[in-house]
């Protein structure tokens, strides 16, 4: 960048009396009261004694050049520097100031002023640094004060929009040789009329669809933003937090929506980002976290949002290898929150993650993103239907939307916006108003598979249901809709934060349900079960190898990459005892599970409370004394047992 070096030789002694005796203008009108209303007694004094450093921090680039000759005039020692953009030379980092530092040597006040200190100025300045001084953009009063200065005149009608204006239209509109009731109306004129005014194409935080507990969260964050924004609350009071939830369930938006609706700025990244911006190596993955960081203190008040959060591994769970590499970036980002803690900076900092058990545990402790947000899909028809009613505004307001919202229960909030994105082009396509057939060709495609296929697939997904609500996991849907490659899938909640091996055995048997409800009721053994397959291998690999869970405490990962022989044949024998297990429980209510796969053929979606109410409320006794007896299997397997 360009640095602009004011100095003593550059303004005599008597250019300054003849700037004290020029005629008021409304640049250094303005500037000479935003710094007495800006300055404390202590800066003054540092200015006043010389041999001092201070960092004016300015609202935006605009402002820079209209501080420039008033705090020239602050006392004759001063020396200003301008820091605007960061220096491009190649073989610097491009932070500036640290070449002027030796005028300090000869009683010089140095002023740095710029909109970013942090993400400009250079470290040895920001270090050196005796006070940074934060100018305050005017009020109403002060430019009441201002046109006064500057017309002699009183000035009425003056409003919060008209201090709100960029610097350089209050300069403009305040001209010697007027009246300050012409200043006034050029002010007002300068205020863009409300139908030109850029519409936010983020919804207010009201409006938005959320679930009570995301409400109660979204409302009592919003009433802080507000609270620290008008300074009856420190920084200090603002819980940074992790906004967890599976892709497309709108965590961005909330954040984005946040930042709207408080007033404040938005700022966002990614940990992807990170890596694409420059040459990937640490050292520019490091500079790009730490001039997030940058960005955010210097736009406050400001909503921090970090995506794709668990980019970042776990140090617990890395190899040696990994470790090496990344272990530098996360301590640096814990550092950076330490730091913007510290700050008191008026930021929230907010991170985004699918994953949150993949979060490193120093990240999420008190003090840093310690707060865990749940943003997940709709698990209702109530809340998929307010979804719904959000995305399609004022189109269908007279329709039962209750068919949407059965056939879109499992759906994302993304998912909802596309199908109705796509609805709208292809009525707009047919020349007609949107109907709410449209909307439900794109929930439902058009089905070409065969009759008794879907009756398969009904009878797979009945399994995991039936044995998933007999475990005491709380089923919220079943469906058959086909999604990608998926003809089917149940969605149901873990019951608990911290499982035992028994808890894993059971979500194992979950996922082995689909087969045994295939090998009970239906054709036999078929090739929709791989996924089921691989994810309770993965689970009894995992409980074995990294959670210490098995007959070994090894950590396996820490020796070596691949599961040990002893692992793989531990999982490969407890497996098919696993699989018996749930073909014992799909065999005890065979007339059950056949009724709610004949009813998820016929409905293609049910809802948890369908699946109660055709299920009844908990297990059974039976299926308890089952459970009991498969244990006892389990931790007795007899090898090369097979189904």
């Amino acid at each position: 960048m360009a640095e602009n070096d004011i100095d003593d030789e550059a303004f005599t002694p008597a250019d300054l009396e003849a700037l004290a005796k020029s005629a008021p203008n409304a640049p250094d009108c303005l500037a000479k009261e935003v710094l007495t209303k800006s300055l404390s007694a202590k800066a003054k004094g540092l200015i006043t004694r010389g041999s001092s450093i201070i960092i004016l921090k300015v609202p935006d680039a605009e402002w820079v050049e209209v501080i420039v000759r008033p705090a020239v005039k602050l006392a004759s020692t001063v020396t200003v520097y301008t820091a605007t953009e960061r220096n491009s030379a190649k073989r610097t980092e491009g932070d500036v100031g640290a070449n002027a530092l030796h005028a300090v040597q000869r009683g010089r006040c140095l002023i740095f002023i710029s909109q970013d200190p942090q993400g400009i100025l250079d470290a040895a300045v920001l270090t050196a640094a005796d006070m940074v001084v934060t100018i305050a953009p005017p009020t109403t009063a002060l430019l009441r004060k201002v046109i006064k200065s500057v017309t002699g005149g009183r000035a009425r009608g003056v409003t919060p929009d008209m201090a709100a204006l960029p610097i350089t239209a209050i300069v403009t509109a305040i001209r010697p040789g007027i009246s300050a009731r012409e200043c006034v109306a050029n002010l007002q004129r300068s205020i863009l009329p409300p139908q030109a005014k850029t519409t936010s194409a983020v919804p207010p935080l009201a409006d938005l669809p959320l679930a009570e507990d995301l409400r109660q969260w979204a409302d009592s964050t919003l009433a802080e933003l507000e609270a620290v924004k008008a300074k009856y609350l420190g920084p200090d009071a603002l819980i940074f937090g992790v906004l967890e939830g599976e892709p497309g369930s709108g965590k961005t938006l909330l954040a984005r929506s946040l930042a709207e609706s408080s007033g404040w700025t938005f700022v966002s990244t990614s940990v992807g980002e990170w890596f694409t911006s420059g040459d990937s190596n640490l050292g520019s993955v490091a500079k790009n976290l730490k001039a997030f960081i940058d960005r955010a203190m210097a736009a406050e008040p400001a909503v921090a949002f970090l995506d794709e959060l668990d980019a970042l591994p776990n140090r617990a769970t890395m190899d040696a290898r990994g470790r090496d590499w990344w272990v530098p970036i996360i301590t640096l980002f814990l550092t950076e929150i330490d730091r913007l803690r510290a700050s008191r900076t008026r930021v929230l900092l907010l991170g985004a993650t699918n994953f949150f058990e993949r979060l490193d545990a120093a990240l999420i402790r008190p003090g840093r993103l310690q707060q865990r947000i749940a943003v997940r899909a709709p698990h209702t028809r109530e809340e998929i239907l307010d979804v719904f009613r959000f995305y399609l505004g004022s189109d269908l307001a007279e329709a039962d939307l209750l068919p949407l919202a059965q056939l879109g229960l499992g759906a994302t909030p993304a998912m909802v916006e596309g199908w109705v994105r796509e609805a709208r082009a292809a009525a707009r396509g047919a020349g007609r108003p949107l109907s709410i057939d449209d909307v439900l060709a794109r929930i439902i495609p058009e089905d070409n598979r065969l009759p008794s296929d879907i009756q398969a697939i009904a009878l797979h997904e009945a399994g995991h249901a039936l044995i998933a609500h007999r475990l005491g996991h709380k089923v919220d849907l079943i469906s058959i809709v086909p999604q990608g490659t998926t003809g089917g899938h149940i969605r149901s909640a873990f019951p608990t934060l911290v499982p035992t091996l028994a808890h894993i055995r059971d979500m194992a048997t979950i996922m082995l349900g689909g087969r045994a409800a295939d090998l009970v009721l239906g054709r036999g053994a078929n090739s929709g079960a791989a996924s089921d397959l691989e994810g309770a291998t993965r689970l009894l690999i995992d409980a074995h190898e990294k959670q210490g869970l098995g007959q070994s405490l090894l950590f396996g990962p820490a020796a070596t990459g691949k599961p040990s022989a002893v692992t793989i044949s531990a999982v490969a024998n407890e497996l098919p005892i696993l699989l018996r297990r749930a073909m014992g429980m799909v065999e005890a209510e065979r007339e059950l599970a056949i009724m709610l796969a004949e009813r998820l053929a016929e409905f293609k979606v049910l809802s948890g409370a369908e699946v109660i109410k055709l299920l009844g409320a908990g297990p059974l006794d039976a299926m308890k004394l089952e459970t009991k007896r498969m244990s006892r299997l389990v931790a007795e397997p007899t090898v090369g047992q097979q189904v």
